[in-house]
């Protein structure tokens, strides 16, 4: 065997490994999470409680962030892109900030589905903003910088 083929397979071995590995973790932290509470619960009842369906929406929830996480990196070739560096995050925590204080103006209460809306609107708009810019870029770096420049302006505006 060749050199380089030795390393592809060293390196198929070490991910099949790994891979393993991850997913016996899952399936342990899963158990864990469904029969581990404050209140225990026979294992004949587990499937007629709630925590089986908050386990798999944590289990969802927490593959969508990595994949989203992966995504910017991916897209802005840069290891550091995530939603802080990138200003998404402070552009929804000011939009939070100001709808709180108009709607408490007004007295009317807002239900924690509003604020996520709200949310997920603005840090799409700062998003945008960000993508706005890269036609007139030419390294996504600076991509980078003009997402912390947004978001220093949105933590300083919402401090």
């Amino acid at each position: 065997m060749n050199l380089p083929t030795c390393i592809s397979s060293n390196r198929k071995i070490r991910y099949t490994v790994c891979f393993v590995i991850l997913i016996t973790l899952s399936v342990l932290f899963f158990i864990v999470s469904v029969c581990a509470g404050s209140v225990q619960i026979p294992l004949s009842d587990i499937w007629r409680q709630i925590r089986i369906p908050r386990t798999f929406a944590a289990i969802l929830l927490g593959g969508a962030l990595a994949l989203s996480g992966y995504l910017l990196q991916t897209f802005f070739h840069n290891p550091i892109a995530g939603p802080f560096v990138l200003g998404i995050s402070s552009g929804a925590k000011l939009f939070v900030a100001v709808v709180m204080i108009v709607f408490l103006r007004y007295s009317r209460t807002l239900s924690s589905v509003d604020l996520i809306v709200a949310a997920f609107a603005v840090s799409m708009m700062s998003m945008f903003c960000v993508l706005l810019m890269s036609p007139r870029v030419q390294n996504m770096s600076f991509l980078v910088l003009i997402g912390v420049m947004i978001g220093y302006i949105c933590s300083a505006v919402t401090d």
